[in-house]
């Protein structure tokens, strides 16, 4: 049995149902964050029945009991405060869930044998990148509380591999997007200003850099790194594979969008330095190659906007799209 946290999520949605769809018998650890169980299986789950059990990976005696309860074997660790403006105004929520609540998973994982755990980590434990591609043994130097708190936990998950022999992955990805995401990262954030006819705004002009990643693009990391044991104890880049400045993520909308309007406004001083990941070792060892480009992906994610989101949230686009 697999159990994977966050399994309501944006990017846990997306491995719970690449799961069920090879067969795999799989529980969602969830805190409903984000809505009403109704609710988000119309956004993520339109044509599935995941089991799902409620709760919070903070409390380590009700993640006890459920893993050994339900007889869980493997853990595919997804849930966080993952929007950076939330974990900058949460910073004690943002520790206890991605911190704390990670070590409550490999605690119990590790009295109870476990046999694989794969951490979802991130690019912005790397801070500004020192290089590009940045590698997976590029510094730790995370820029604020969320790629702290993700390298924190990074690193907790390493250690229960160094010292107790645990079977832990840990996945660093960047930039997700895709079907399913409902914070206000700037892929979402454009492709819904489009729609309604509302400028997008290139701050500083837009050249700031990153490694666009889709969504389906990381659920097949992890399910690579799920079915290899040659994973066991080491950590890997999964990304997009190239990396885009702003202004040509607008370009792609205008696009789909062509009545896009883009508009330059003044620079943000907290963004980090970012670009390209190093993905060469999940490529070696896990087999690891991205299916989707940036113009792919995004054509994929209007596509999920009009036939899901809009209905479910009732917005009527405001501007044609040409899907072509």
């Amino acid at each position: 049995m697999i159990l994977v946290t966050g399994g309501m999520g944006f990017i846990g949605s997306h491995v719970v149902r690449r799961l069920l769809e090879s067969g795999e018998e799989v529980i969602i650890y969830d805190n409903l964050r984000h809505g009403d169980v109704d609710f988000l299986k119309k956004l993520r789950f339109p044509d599935a029945e995941p089991k799902i059990v409620l709760g919070d990976i903070t409390d380590f005696a009700h993640v006890f009991q459920t893993l050994k309860k339900r007889e869980i074997k493997k853990i595919i660790h997804t849930a966080a405060i993952t929007f950076i403006p939330t974990a900058i105004e949460n910073p004690s929520l943002t520790f206890n869930v991605n911190t704390v609540g990670t070590f409550n998973l490999l605690e119990a994982g590790r009295i109870l044998d476990l046999e694989k755990f794969i951490y979802i980590s991130s690019a912005s434990t790397y801070g500004d990148f020192q290089y590009t591609p940045a590698d997976e043994r590029h510094p730790l130097e995370a820029k604020d509380i969320y790629g702290a708190t993700k390298a924190a936990a990074d690193r907790i998950a390493m250690s229960y591999y160094r010292t107790y022999d645990m079977p832990v992955t840990v996945i660093r990805t960047t930039a997700v997007y895709g079907p399913g995401d409902l914070e206000n990262r700037v892929v979402k954030q454009f492709i819904e200003k489009a729609l309604q006819g509302i400028p997008l705004d290139l701050q500083g002009g837009g050249e700031q850099r990153r490694d666009f990643t889709y969504v389906e693009d990381v659920a097949k990391g992890f399910i690579l790194a799920l079915n290899s044991d040659k994973a066991n104890g080491e950590a890997f880049n999964i990304s997009g594979m190239h990396d885009y400045s702003i202004k040509e993520l607008a370009t792609v909308i205008k696009e789909f969008i062509p009545e896009t309007e883009i508009e330059i406004t003044e620079a943000r001083g907290v963004d980090a330095r970012k670009g390209e990941l190093d993905t060469s070792k999940a490529k070696k060892i896990l087999g690891y190659k991205s299916e989707y480009d940036l113009r792919r992906g995004v054509k994929e994610t209007m596509r999920w906007f009009l036939d899901v989101y809009c209905p479910v949230f009732g917005i009527e686009p405001k501007k044609e799209v040409v899907l072509k």
